[in-house]
């Protein structure tokens, strides 16, 4: 049943093609009905009531508030005699509940006593491993930077540069905890770092749309969750207070920044722990209270990020719109964020509550509050310097949202480059405006910044969060400067330099040599010339907030400049995920027989000789010269979103 589909307005079923008419003797199943995501809301357009049930790839829909009883009883309702439903609400009639029943057959959601019902495990027993074989045959961490991006990029990458390629909130993934498991899971990222561990696998039992599906659950995780429970809820309290000191008033309400801010501070206790220059916790040797801790927090997080960039299913919702646990916790729901690529989360309901409640709500943990003397060593020692961690976390961010900044204007220049070859008066020689077109059509129907207001959003989302971060540093222990007050969109702009007149001498001759005609080839290059102008002030962010970054952790300076091709890396080092579109700078240079360099404090751009550049191909449709790798939901959209698990104590 389709989300604009609504029951009480189904047609008569009577029309429905071969199928018996319902008795009220009938008996009726709902197979799976534990699977049934209830959703109170309102219409966009009327603010009338509604109540939409979720079932698998199914949406019931009532806007009839008398008929809410009714689609809540039947939510309930395993089995039961049709007639039942009529004591499921008040002044309800045959003719009228009948005929809804009569539609939920026909659509085969509910089926007759004896009826086939929808596939699914046969028991709640052990389940094979859903993981293809790892790819990495041992252990590997970040003291292995250089080594393991040329590895997987062909480009080698400093440690000094690590938070621009892999963001703050991922890095403690590829670790290893003191119980040989891997922070990250099945969801290690990058992708290639991950490596065989013994799991075992079950069928998901919950109620909720992961209840009986083919995914499994990864009990292995659950029960280190469960011994260190006590430790977990204790360090969160604590850092749910840090946070409160930094941003007084922030849970007055909690909004969808805050959370997602709260959830990477978190996430930095055992982060920080990891990558402080000065006494190290080695791989390895990671307290699995703290890799619990960060499983089940990185779920929020990936849930918050839903609600700020993917527009899938549900609005974008704005980073200053208020949330609390409860719509946290049905927003999961209705949006399938219990369920990854490979399996489904693994926290009962209870401690998924109890989570949200301790961190956002300030709720005692069921099993009380430990003091200092209760927690072991190597947890107080992460609480300790709980404070520098959050600096680590405020910077990381600060340095995520400024780089990733370049992706939705590099979706932007691309749709501007398709929209000018496209209004062209003449034809393009080679294939030109049908390559073009091809890149823009590969955004509208995969990319989560396929319109200009999905970017606009990100967008703001990113200056809003660079902002709350600066406020957050200031006045706190680490690299605390002035201009951490400072909006980001003015930053950019203040480190913006011009293109020279030489340097847009030869992008203009580039594109007359693709284009003939004279109009489209300026136009082209304004928009080449808008993106390019762009980079310089982004990287300059970015590589200002990773040096504090790189100072708070005692981490020596990296000795080569960061440069935009750099700013690649992060999608580059997913050599597993098909990529969208190519990097902007790549094709470029593909298209027109140049070589762009980029970096905070230049663009340079040099024409190569004459029999290189679509103008000398007969094929227009050639990959670029150095083909793409990966992409990924958190910088250009351009992949399905990551998979988010609350608590991620699985995939």
């Amino acid at each position: 049943m389709q989300s604009d589909r609504h029951l009480a307005d189904s047609e008569d079923p009577s029309e429905a093609s071969g199928a018996a008419l319902l008795e009220p003797t009938d008996v009726l199943e709902f197979p799976l009905h534990r699977r049934v995501v209830v959703h109170h809301t309102v219409d966009a357009e009327t603010g009338a009531p509604e109540l939409r049930l979720y079932y698998g790839d199914k949406e019931i829909s009532f806007d009839e508030a008398p008929l809410f009883a009714f689609g809540e009883g039947l939510a309930r309702s395993g089995r039961f005699i049709a007639r039942e439903a009529l004591a499921w609400g008040d002044g309800y009639t045959w003719p009228q509940i009948g005929s809804l029943l009569q539609t939920l057959v026909n659509e085969g959601i509910l089926v007759r006593a004896g009826g086939e019902s929808p596939r699914c495990p046969v028991d709640d027993g052990a389940r094979p491993s859903p993981l293809p074989p790892a790819p990495a045959s041992r252990p590997r961490f970040w003291d292995e930077c250089e080594t393991l991006f040329l590895e997987t990029t062909g480009r080698a990458l400093e440690l000094g540069h690590l938070e621009l390629a892999v963001p703050v909130f991922r890095v403690a993934h590829c670790a290893l905890d003191g119980d040989a498991r891997q922070v990250g899971e099945s969801n290690v990222f990058p992708k290639p770092l991950r490596v065989d561990v013994p799991t075992r696998w079950r069928t998901c039992i919950y109620p909720g749309t992961r209840h009986r599906v083919d995914r499994p659950m990864n009990v292995s995780a659950l029960k280190a969750m469960r011994v260190h429970w006590p430790q977990m809820m204790a360090a969160l309290a604590r850092m749910r207070a840090h946070f409160l000191d930094r941003f007084p008033g922030a849970g007055e309400p909690w909004t969808v920044s805050s959370v997602e801010m709260l959830a990477t501070t978190v996430l930095a206790l055992p982060t920080y722990a990891m990558m402080r220059a000065r006494q190290p916790v080695p791989n390895g040797a990671l307290h699995p209270a703290l890799s619990s801790l960060f499983r089940v927090t990185d779920g929020l997080r990936m849930v918050m990020h839903q609600m700020l960039f993917v527009p899938m299913g549900e609005p974008l919702l704005a980073p200053g719109e208020p949330v609390d646990a409860a719509m946290i916790l049905a927003f999961a729901e209705r949006n399938y964020a219990f369920h990854s690529e490979h399996g489904v989360c693994a926290g009962p309901q209870a401690m998924v509550e109890e989570f949200l409640g301790v961190l956002l709500d300030d709720r005692a943990p069921t099993a009380g509050r430990l003091d200092d003397t209760a927690l072991e060593p190597a947890v107080r020692a992460a609480l300790d310097d709980a404070q520098r961690g959050i600096d680590y976390a405020l910077r990381g961010l600060r340095a995520h949202v400024s780089l990733f900044s370049l992706w939705p204007a590099m979706a932007r220049a691309y749709a501007e480059l398709a929209d000018v070859a496209e209004q062209s008066r003449s034809a393009l020689p080679g294939g030109l405006r049908s390559r073009l077109g091809a890149h823009r059509r590969a955004l509208e129907t995969s990319s989560y910044l396929a319109r200009e207001e999905w970017r606009r959003a990100r967008e703001t989302a990113y200056r809003e969060i660079f902002g709350a971060c600066g406020r957050g540093l200031t006045g706190r222990p680490g690299e605390a400067c002035a201009d951490d007050r400072d909006d980001l969109h003015a930053r950019f702009d203040a480190a913006r330099i011009a293109l020279a007149p030489s340097t847009r001498a030869v992008l203009s001759t580039a594109w007359r040599r693709v284009a003939l005609d004279a109009d489209a080839a300026e136009r082209l290059a304004t928009t080449c010339e808008r993106f390019l102008t762009f980079l310089p002030p982004v990287l300059a962010v970015a590589t200002a907030e990773q040096a504090k970054l790189n100072r708070l952790l005692g981490r020596p300076a990296p000795t080569r400049v960061f440069d935009a091709y750099d700013a690649d890396l992060h999608n580059r080092v997913q050599t597993d995920v098909a990529r969208r579109v190519p990097y902007l700078l790549d094709e470029l240079n593909d298209l027109l027989g140049l070589e762009i360099r980029v970096d905070a404090n230049r663009i340079e751009i040099a024409a190569l000789d004459e029999g290189a550049g679509l103008a000398s191909r007969p094929d227009m449709n050639e990959s670029p010269r150095r083909p793409p790798a990966g992409d990924d939901p958190n910088s250009g959209g351009m992949v399905p979103t990551e998979a988010a698990c609350l608590p991620h104590a699985n995939p």
